[in-house]
């Protein structure tokens, strides 16, 4: 980019080559803040742009003639083709990351070498092509950051290169870029660019809500970079689920559709269900689903059963699921039906929901859930008559430690039903361990003896599988369950916040006539995160990251459906509320005429509205009656030889116009004192304002000392002047 070679570069020409700059600038790092640049490439455009900021500041000429660019340029072509094909994987993986580099390498070239005007344009088309390629990378809000400032910057730009090609043809001399005149057209050229960004942005997001929605194409698959989200596979060793739990990102988000918002609390998302078990890792029965069609209406009904003789406790919520590296789609309880625009979704053998087509980006479904737990009467009665498959699939257990059984067999004694054992095997583990994530880093030979004989300290999926392991010793069959906790609610955006780091796992107990009921051993961590002022500004910025993901990111038709009802209802409303807010205002007038005729008939009124009125002409005229107190204070000196102050000549002069304004003569704002001295009419008074205006410039600009005295002598002769009759 063409510095200016000297000082005296036109205003416009150096604002333009700075809007332009920052117009680079901003591109770029729009597109090293998604993550997706790699380091070299970060650093060698770091690197270019703030050495051309330090020699653009010392107005350094291009350093890179046309000839050594073509150079650069013929040899990097070729590595363009070893980038896309060896470096970045080749097709279609490799097209982004290889060209968003090539841009890069033109962005340094043009950089180092721009010189004419097309050149200039070149250097904003990269800047462009920058600030599109973080778009298609990242969905993040801090996106809308940069966008905003490179919409400025860009209108800015393009104003400012108008305008410099205009004056390159004008015959007028152009303004030097320190003189005042181009200080301000550059504040000018500020002004109108963020005026036309505000309005452009206006436009653009009329048109964003208003226009039809098409589905995303294979660029999502850049913009969303799923979570490496461990523990929800056909098999999970001990200790998966341990390794996210002390990763904050969001997993999912979780939103009440009906009834109080905090009506999921207590709640946990079930994931996947395990059954088999190794001694050291949990398996799936089968890896395969049942595959479900949706109906017309785009709803899918799962051939599940709520649990036998609980009562009845449905729930309606709604889940915005980031990107994760397991297609398990988590739910309550027992899931119902399922509202999304799923192609196809899976149920596996374990009750276990999975989408069955990849989606790149947010997934959005909405669940109908039973959540009705039977009550522990209910539970003791049921006999354990177990079928003949779920004992040969939830009792299945590892050649073990016979001290396992053994303390099972002490927990339960006295205890007949599974329901009590159940419970009281619970207790045992929730009561006599602790919770921890510090675990040891050599593998044990018997993670579940170690457990609980030695260390007697874990993280949930350790407590889950011992509850497991001890019922199934008993003979009560069992299954694992990975999932999330209910998360943190974010009372303003009236959502669930579900972190990786509330992933848990807890035991499901099968009882006759009933189904699968839920058991937690775990206790609570002793260091979980207390509630501070930093906990209320995260969820302000996940209100707002939650807004963004629904309705700019995961923006469709039935988003737009339900904006148009939501205005229709707001008009409706509205139009509503125009005859109640004139009973209101009519009821109001009414209450005020009332209080003022009572006020008027007290003997108090026309103290109290004295006294209103004085206060508020000393509210708006304050100042002008200070002035005025001063400058008669300062006529009725004895000369005491104090020099006036600049501030006390110019009362003087002020009080000298009122007396002239009350005698018929007003100055005019374009002329100046001595001019309007000059033109009043009376010679008498022309020449006592004409002196007295020398002595009041001589007492602002010249020698006070000497005009002050006097000053104020000649304003009591204009004071005492009266025209001839």
């Amino acid at each position: 980019m063409s510095a200016s070679t000297s000082p005296s570069a036109t205003a416009v020409h150096r604002y333009f080559e700075i809007s332009l700059y920052l117009l680079v600038t901003v591109g770029f790092l729009a597109l090293a803040s998604t993550g997706k640049l790699d380091l070299v490439s970060t650093v060698v455009m770091s690197g270019a742009l703030i050495v051309k900021a330090l020699r653009y500041r010392h107005h350094h000429a291009p350093e890179l003639s046309a000839k050594t660019v073509k150079a650069f340029t013929a040899l990097y072509f070729p590595f363009y083709l070893v980038d896309f094909f060896l470096f970045a994987g080749g097709w279609p993986d490799g097209l982004i990351p290889a060209t968003t580099r090539l841009v890069l390498f033109i962005a340094v070239m043009k950089l180092f070498s721009a010189r004419t005007n097309r050149d200039y344009l070149w250097l904003a088309l990269i800047a462009f092509m920058e600030i599109l390629a973080a778009a298609t990378l990242t969905v993040d809000t801090l996106y809308l950051v940069f966008f905003l400032f490179f919409l400025v910057v860009g209108i800015s730009t393009f104003i400012s290169y108008e305008i410099k090609r205009g004056t390159e043809t004008a015959r007028t001399a152009p303004l030097a870029a320190g003189s005042t005149a181009g200080r301000r057209l550059q504040r000018s050229l500020i002004t109108t660019s963020v005026a036309v960004a505000l309005g452009t942005l206006l436009l653009a997001i009329g048109f964003f809500f208003l226009l039809p929605r098409v589905t995303t194409g294979f660029l999502s698959s850049y913009a969303y970079q799923p979570q490496p989200i461990s523990g929800f596979s056909n098999e999970v060793a001990l200790g998966d689920i341990g390794t996210i739990l002390q990763n904050p990102s969001v997993v999912m988000r979780v939103r009440a559709e009906e009834g109080d918002p905090l009506g999921l609390e207590g709640l946990k998302w079930r994931g996947i269900a395990l059954a088999r078990f190794d001694g050291h890792r949990w398996f799936k029965l089968s890896p395969g689903a049942y595959v479900l069609n949706p109906s017309p209406g785009g709803e899918f009904k799962l051939p599940l059963m709520p649990l036998g003789g609980a009562p009845s406790r449905r729930l309606r919520y709604s889940v915005l699921l980031e990107p994760i590296s397991a297609t398990v789609l988590f739910a309550a309880a027992v899931p119902l039906e399922v509202r999304s625009r799923f192609r196809l979704i899976g149920l596996e053998e374990g009750g276990s929901l999975v989408n069955l087509r990849p989606v790149f980006g947010l997934i959005n479904y909405a669940v109908v859930s039973d959540v009705g737990r039977p009550p522990a009467s209910l539970l003791r009665q049921v006999p354990a008559d177990y079928p003949e498959d779920i004992r040969a699939q939830y009792l299945q257990l590892p050649p073990e430690d016979p001290r396992v059984a053994e303390l099972a067999r002490q927990i339960t004694a006295g205890y007949d039903s599974p329901y009590d054992k159940a419970v009281a095997l619970e207790h045992y583990l929730r009561t006599r361990f602790g919770y921890t994530l510090e675990l040891p880093s050599v593998p044990e030979e018997d993670p579940i003896a170690s457990f609980l004989f030695e260390r007697r300290r874990g993280h949930c999926e350790y407590f889950a599988s011992a509850l497991a392991v001890l019922l199934r010793t008993q003979g009560i069959p069992t299954r694992l369950v990975n999932g999330f906790q209910t998360g943190e609610y974010n009372e303003v955006g009236g959502n669930y916040i579900v972190r990786a780091s509330d992933a848990h796992t807890w035991v499901e107990v099968y009882f006759p006539t009933v189904g699968w009921v839920e058991f937690d051993p775990t206790p609570p961590d002793p260091n979980a995160p207390e509630r501070t002022w930093w906990t209320a500004v995260r969820h302000y910025y996940d209100a707002f990251d939650l807004w963004w993901d629904e309705w700019v990111v995961n923006y469709d038709e039935s988003h737009q459906w339900q904006l148009a009802r939501n205005v229709a209802s707001a008009l409706q409303w509205s139009w509503r509320s125009r005859w109640w807010l004139r009973d209101v205002r009519r009821s109001v007038a009414a209450e005020i005429n009332e209080a003022a005729t009572r006020l008027l008939k007290s003997p108090w009124a026309a103290t109290l509205g004295g006294a209103l009125v004085l206060l508020i002409l000393l509210a708006t005229s304050g100042r002008a009656v200070r002035d005025w107190l001063r400058a008669l204070w300062l006529l009725r000196r004895t000369g005491d030889g104090r020099t006036l102050s600049g501030a006390e000549a110019t009362l003087l002069y002020q009080q000298l116009l009122r007396l002239l304004r009350r005698r018929g003569y007003r100055k005019p704002g374009a002329q100046t004192p001595l001019e309007f001295a000059a033109s009043l009419p009376p010679p008498e008074l022309a020449t006592a304002v004409g002196e007295f205006t020398r002595l009041y410039n001589q007492a602002r600009f010249g020698r006070p000392h000497a005009a002050s005295a006097r000053l104020i002598e000649r304003l009591r002769h204009v004071r005492a002047w009266k025209p001839a009759r």
